[in-house]
C-alpha cells in the first residue's frame, strides 16, 4: 500500500471514530393521542455535540408531524456552528419521516443557511410551507404567504392570523437574533417559520422557532435576577415587558413598548385556539380556559412558539374590537400593577442626596440606616435612581448596598432594582451583587 492510500484510509478510520448517527425516534411529534406532549421530541436535541460528523437517521421514523419535523432544519445550523458536518440519511419510501422531509423542502437546508436570496422549496409548499426569516425582505413573504395560505378562510381569520403572526414573527426577528462564528462565515441564522393547514380537520398548525439567546436571557437585560425560564415566560406576555432593549447598553435604554405578545396571547384564549411557548426547559400553556406552566426536562436551545387553531365555519368575534377590548385591560393592568408596585416601592435618587459625584461613604452608610434597612424591613422594593451621576467609587456603594443585599440574600435581586446607571457604576454594583450572594 502506498503512502496516500494510508493516508486515505487512516483518514476514513478517524472520521469513523469522530462519527455519531441520532435515529429519530419511530414517532417524532409533539402530540401524541390529541395531547401535546414536548418531552420526547425535545429530547432527541443533543445541543453538546461539537465537531464531529453527525448523521440524523430520518429512515427510522415513521410518524412524524411537519412542526416536530422543521426543527431538525435549526438544529443543522446549530451543529454546523459548532464545527459539526450535518447531514440526514433517507429512505425513499412514500410515507414517514422521509417523505415529509422532502415535502418540507427539508433537501435545501444548508442552501437557505449561506443564500439570503434562497427559500425551501418543497412537494407541497401551499400547504405545508416552511419559510426562513432573516429580515425585512423575509418579513414581507411571509406575511404574503399569509394571504396566500389563508385565503380560502373566513376573512375575519385572515386579518387575525395576520396579526398573531406579524407580533410573532417581530419578536423572534428582534429578540430570536443569532449569528454564526467562524464555521458559519460570521452570517445571521435565520428562524424559521411553518405553516400546516390540515383541511379534513379545519385546523391551523403554525410554528415558528429560533436559536438565539431565549427569552430570559432577553428579557433580563432589563429585568435582571429572574429565577427561571417559566417566570420570563410568563414576564414576556404581560403587557409593556417585552419591548425592545437597547442593545449598547440594556440598563439606560428601555422601550417597554411590548404590548404585541399581550394582545397576541389574549386573541389566542378568544378564538379557542392554543399556544404553546418554550424557551430554555420553560413551557407555558395559553388555553382557552386558562395558563399553566411546566418546567422540562429536555431543553430547546432558543425559543419556539406553537400556535394550533381550529376554525369555525362563522366567526363571531371582530380583531379590531377585540384589540381594542386587550388594550384597555392592559392599561388597567399595567395600572393596578404601577400602583401595587408604588405601595410597596421605596424609590430614592442618587443626585438628589448625594451629587453627581456620589462619593461620601459616611453619608450612605447614615443614609442606609435611616430609609433602606426600614425600607427592606417593610418588605418594599427599592430602586436606585443614579441618573445624572457622573461617578461613583466601589468604596460608595459598597458602604449603600452591600448589607442590605446581603441580608436579602438572593432576592436582593427582586428587591433591590438600579436603573439609569452608567455601565461603569453597573458593573461595579454587579460586582458587589455577586461578593454578597
Amino acid at each position: 500500500m502506498d503512502k496516500n492510500a494510508a493516508l486515505w484510509n487512516l483518514k476514513k478510520q478517524l472520521e469513523k471514530q469522530n462519527s455519531v448517527t441520532l435515529n429519530l425516534p419511530n414517532r417524532f411529534s409533539f402530540k401524541e393521542h390529541d395531547v401535546f406532549e414536548f418531552e420526547e421530541a425535545l429530547g432527541f436535541f443533543d445541543w453538546s455535540l461539537k465537531d464531529r460528523q453527525v448523521k440524523i437517521d430520518l429512515s427510522t421514523c415513521k410518524s412524524a408531524n411537519y412542526q416536530t419535523l422543521s426543527l431538525l432544519v435549526l438544529y443543522q445550523w446549530h451543529l454546523k456552528n459548532q464545527g459539526c458536518t450535518a447531514s440526514v440519511i433517507l429512505d425513499n419510501e412514500e410515507q414517514g419521516a422521509s417523505a415529509m422531509w422532502k415535502t418540507l423542502g427539508g433537501l435545501g437546508t444548508f442552501p437557505v443557511l449561506f443564500n439570503p436570496n434562497q427559500t425551501f422549496v418543497g412537494r407541497a409548499f401551499s400547504s405545508k410551507p416552511l419559510i426562513p426569516l432573516r429580515g425585512s425582505d423575509d418579513f414581507k413573504k411571509t406575511i404574503n404567504e399569509i394571504e396566500k395560505f389563508s385565503e380560502e378562510f373566513n376573512v375575519k381569520y385572515t386579518e387575525t392570523l395576520r396579526y398573531v403572526v406579524s407580533e410573532l414573527l417581530y419578536n423572534t426577528l428582534e429578540h430570536g437574533k443569532k449569528f454564526g462564528g467562524s464555521h458559519l462565515r460570521n452570517i445571521r441564522i435565520p428562524s424559521i417559520i411553518n405553516f400546516s393547514w390540515y383541511e379534513s380537520r379545519r385546523a391551523i398548525h403554525i410554528l415558528i422557532g429560533d436559536i438565539g439567546v431565549g427569552i430570559k436571557s432577553h428579557i433580563e437585560q432589563a429585568y435582571p435576577g429572574l429565577e427561571n425560564d417559566i417566570e420570563a415566560i410568563q414576564l414576556a406576555i404581560k403587557p409593556q415587558k417585552s419591548g425592545t432593549f437597547g442593545k449598547a447598553d440594556p440598563y439606560t435604554d428601555k422601550n417597554n413598548a411590548g404590548m404585541g405578545l399581550y394582545i397576541s396571547s389574549n386573541i389566542i384564549k378568544r378564538l379557542n385556539a392554543d399556544m404553546h411557548i418554550i424557551s430554555g426547559n420553560g413551557l407555558l400553556h395559553i388555553s382557552p380556559r386558562d395558563i399553566t406552566e411546566r418546567t422540562l426536562k429536555n431543553s430547546w436551545l432558543g425559543t419556539l412558539v406553537l400556535v394550533t387553531l381550529n376554525l369555525e365555519d362563522e366567526p363571531t368575534f371582530v380583531l379590531h374590537s377585540l384589540m381594542q377590548e386587550f388594550r384597555d385591560l392592559a392599561k388597567q393592568e399595567q395600572s393596578n400593577a404601577d400602583q401595587a408596585e408604588s405601595d410597596h416601592k421605596f424609590y430614592f435618587s442618587v443626585e438628589d442626596y448625594f451629587g453627581k459625584y456620589a462619593e461620601d461613604k459616611e453619608a450612605a452608610i447614615k443614609f442606609k440606616e435611616k430609609y433602606i434597612f426600614p425600607a427592606i424591613q417593610e418588605e418594599k422594593l427599592v430602586v436606585v435612581d443614579f441618573n445624572f451621576v457622573v461617578s461613583s467609587p466601589h468604596s460608595f456603594l459598597s458602604a449603600l448596598l452591600a448589607s442590605p443585599i446581603k441580608r436579602l440574600g438572593m432576592s436582593a435581586y427582586k428587591k433591590i432594582k438600579i436603573i439609569n446607571a452608567s455601565p461603569e457604576i453597573r458593573e461595579t454594583i454587579d460586582f458587589i451583587f455577586d461578593d454578597n450572594t
